[in-house]
């Protein structure tokens, strides 16, 4: 494992194995790491990048977020490693991130997978409240994550959520806890990050869509819009999955992107499944 892009506005990452390289970009709030098990499990054979979008992890943070400037911070970490045919894989925001970029730049990457969500605009009302609960964490009396589930329980009654939460924070040198992502960021950008259609290009390569049976971000009213962006895509529902698809049902997760991956006949048909 190497760890790089710290420096010079260059997107941070965590890069597994050897081969060639998938590029991976996580969901809203979290990070590189929440994609850990998907880097053990195809590091024999492919390059993986964890990679930490602008405003969560270890990456610079910035007032400035939207897909277009987050579709330039990919480009410059692709010159930046000089990364030929990159496959790139997003989960929900990260996702978003892929489909602009690869309607921006068609030609850079080689395949593009994405994970439960599509090009359309979002009414979350779900984030919203999250936001506000989230400004209402205070560190200087929230010691442990511990002490952070057990302030956020009354308003996340799911045990999921909040072992997420928790795992997006740290402890400083100072030795306080803090989130790995930057929320005034986040909140002043959330309507350009969700309430805007992913529009105005295409990427004519193999795309694979994946959504989750019991998820409610990607529904067959979306497929129009995706073949009007991504014209070769081919969409599959896994079965007893939510929004975490990879963690929900992992078995049928990796089986479906192991064929996307290594066989080129896999997206000349598209198929609603």
């Amino acid at each position: 494992m190497n760890i790089k892009g710290t420096d010079r506005m260059i997107l941070h990452s965590k890069i597994f194995g050897l081969g060639p390289p998938i590029l991976v970009f996580h969901g809203l709030f979290g990070n590189g790491e929440n994609w850990n098990s998907f880097a053990k499990k195809f590091e024999k054979n492919y390059q993986i990048h964890l990679i930490d979008i602008r405003n969560h992890g270890m990456s610079f943070f910035s007032e400035e977020m939207d897909y277009d400037i987050i579709s330039k911070d990919i480009l410059n970490y692709i010159f930046y490693y000089e990364l030929n045919d990159p496959i790139l894989l997003g989960h929900s925001m990260g996702g978003r991130a892929v489909m602009k970029f690869s309607i921006k730049y068609p030609f850079i990457p080689k395949k593009i997978i994405i994970v439960d969500i599509s090009p359309s605009a979002y009414v979350n009302e779900d984030h919203e409240n999250l936001i506000h609960v989230l400004k209402k964490v205070n560190f200087d009396t929230i010691k442990t994550r511990k002490d952070l589930d057990g302030f956020l329980k009354p308003w996340i009654p799911d045990t999921g959520t909040r072992l997420f939460f928790s795992k997006c924070t740290h402890r400083q040198k100072n030795g306080k806890l803090c989130f790995r992502f930057f929320l005034f960021g986040i909140e002043k950008n959330y309507d350009r990050l969700i309430r805007q259609k992913i529009e105005n290009g295409l990427y004519n390569g193999p795309t694979l869509f994946l959504r989750g049976e019991n998820s409610n971000y990607l529904l067959p009213k979306d497929y129009d819009s995706i073949l009007n962006l991504f014209p070769k895509a081919k969409i599959l529902t896994i079965k007893k999955a939510k929004h975490w698809i990879h963690i929900d049902n992992p078995i049928d997760f990796y089986k479906n992107i192991n064929i996307f991956l290594k066989k080129h006949s896999y997206y000349k048909v598209t198929q609603f499944v």
